[in-house]
């Protein structure tokens, strides 16, 4: 039913339409709702939040306090981020227009977060309609990633990673041998064993510096040093980091034939550019196999020219030379200041060495060399043979030997006799890799490092300098097992070598050959100490004392 209202406009006056609900009768002006339902009916009978989703969770990490938003964000309680986490967690707020948001305050303990919205959304015939709801969100605990670095067990704080890039470990065994003696891997978690190196992990970065620090007392090394941040305590401004120690070995080692550029030569003193590296310590120090005058290489220097040193290891390029003939080059005319020099350490080993080739129809060739108290007529030393090597700057080099003897060669049948083993480091090798073809290159590496550790066990035996640094235990399962005749020859030969003229210049290569009496003692703190009596007759040996005790009178 439609009423009828006067409104006066002006001077004139305009009757004013009103109409009745369709749904509770009341009278409203059609005009203003543009729709048969009055205001009242209309917020009764219309909901503009169905499809937004009125609870929620959000991801909280208690020990660092911060929500995943992601990323993983510090935010405090009832603040704008807060608050912008929560809303991206409900959804259907595309559809509508925020006009408020607020936080309804929650005890922190109920793990609750309350927010009251006021949206806005258009309803029947360009009709806009505002509504007022509360959101629930419920905070999941859940740990970061950082935090769980920070709390996994036996986690590392330092490391340190030692590389040298050759195709052998003899630097590595060396290495070893020294960390063993003087225990400089006491604080170390576990040792990884790589392709490369070896990798040491430590609880502080303290202990860490401390393996750094030997380690460039002993060897020429260059280290690089970085971090990685595990955690931060914003509350404390407190930063927790890995730091890693990279520590490159240059790929030079003991017995290598190096070729030094010509300015490096100069620089050197006028050096020749073919160079044999006889000893590494915190320098590369180099013999010239000509001149028998020996130079220090320096890390500093070789870091410098590392692109053009070219470096042939022995064991890829060894050949076998028959010892003809040896004589003395005698320096008696010599200054005695001069050759106590570092430079002409190796004069008064120098000798003149006739040799054969075998692979060149036994062809006799003359070297010097500096082995003088080490070869012998007869014998078979090992070395290079530049005459068989694919060097193309030999090509611009006037003046080089043909050939250039490094060590004398040891009879694999004296490892039999062999009295003494090494202790060794406890490191897992992290390239283990199953399956066919990986398992059997696997197996072929293994095999060629024991193969390269007996190596060192005979340049061990023969160098009476290295066995300085080096703890030598006996091995008493192979003194068993050898036969009292072998133990025999063995002293016997020992006797004679003590027994030898002291008139003779040359010192004999056996008299550096390991004694028994210089080895030690493996102890084993795991095994418990024999008894010498059966513990009964100790324990009645104790109470026959007491009983003699009672029976002495002390007089006064």
């Amino acid at each position: 039913m439609m009423e009828t209202e006067n409104q006066q406009i002006g001077n004139q006056i305009k009757p004013k339409t009103t109409i009745l609900c369709s749904i509770c009768d009341l009278a409203f002006t059609p005009s203003e709702q543009k729709t048969l339902i009055c205001t009242n009916c209309i917020i009764n009978q219309t909901d503009i939040t169905v499809g937004i989703t009125k609870e929620g969770i959000v991801n909280y990490c208690r020990f660092c306090h911060r929500y995943l938003r992601p990323p993983w964000t510090l935010c405090e309680r009832e603040s704008k981020e807060l608050l912008s986490i929560c809303l991206k967690r409900l959804r259907g707020l595309n559809k509508v227009k925020i006009i408020d948001a607020a936080f309804v305050y929650t005890e922190p303990s109920s793990k609750r977060i309350k927010v009251k919205l006021t949206i806005q959304k258009e309803v029947l015939n360009n009709t806009n309609m505002q509504q007022t709801f509360i959101c629930e969100f419920v905070e999941h605990y859940q740990q970061c990633e950082d935090c769980k670095k920070e709390f996994t067990p036996h986690t590392w704080g330092a490391a340190v990673q030692v590389r040298q890039r050759v195709d052998h470990k003899k630097t590595f065994f060396y290495l070893e041998q020294l960390l063993l003696k003087y225990n400089a891997n006491d604080k170390v978690l576990k040792i990884e064993q790589v392709d490369d190196g070896l990798d040491f992990f430590y609880k502080s970065r303290s202990h860490a510096n401390r393996l750094v620090e030997y380690l460039s007392t002993i060897l020429p090394i260059r280290v690089q040093q970085s971090k990685q941040l595990v955690s931060h305590d914003a509350s404390s401004n407190l930063f927790n980091y890995k730091y890693v120690y990279a520590v490159d070995l240059p790929k030079v080692c003991k017995d290598d034939l190096v070729i030094l550029p010509q300015k490096l030569c100069k620089e050197l003193g006028g050096v020749g550019r073919v160079q044999l590296c006889y000893k590494l310590t915190t320098i590369i120090h180099l013999i010239d196999p000509l001149s028998m005058k020996c130079s220090d290489l320096s890390i500093e220097a070789f870091s410098l020219y590392e692109n053009e040193i070219e470096v042939y290891n022995l064991k890829t390029h060894q050949h076998e030379f028959t010892v003809v003939d040896v004589e003395r080059i005698h320096t008696r005319n010599l200054n005695e200041s001069y050759i106590s020099s570092s430079q002409n350490a190796f004069l008064p080993k120098l000798t003149r060495v006739t040799i054969i080739r075998e692979s060149n129809n036994y062809v006799p060739v003359t070297v010097k060399s500096h082995l003088g108290d080490i070869l012998k007529t007869g014998q078979v030393a090992i070395g290079y043979d530049l005459t068989q090597l694919t060097i193309e700057s030999l090509e611009d080099i006037s003046n080089y030997p043909e050939c250039i003897l490094v060590k004398r060669q040891i009879n694999k049948e004296a490892r039999k006799l062999r009295i003494f083993k090494l202790k060794r480091l406890e490191a897992q090798n992290v390239m283990e890799e199953e399956g066919g073809e990986r398992k059997r290159n696997q197996q072929k590496k293994q095999n060629d490092q024991e193969e390269q550790f007996e190596e060192f066990l005979d340049d061990v035996e023969k160098d009476k300098e290295m066995r300085k640094n080096i703890n030598l235990y006996r091995d008493e399962e192979k003194i068993k097992k050898l036969s009292k005749e072998d133990l025999k020859k063995k002293q016997k030969k020992q006797v004679q070598q003590q027994k030898k003229d002291n008139d003779d210049e040359w010192q004999d290569d056996d008299e550096d050959d390991v004694k028994l009496e210089d080895l030690m003692k493996d102890l084993n703190l795991e095994d418990k100490p024999e008894l010498a009596e059966p513990v009964d007759e100790v324990q009645d040996e104790i109470n026959q004392f007491i009983t003699k005790l009672e029976k002495v009178t002390i007089e006064k």
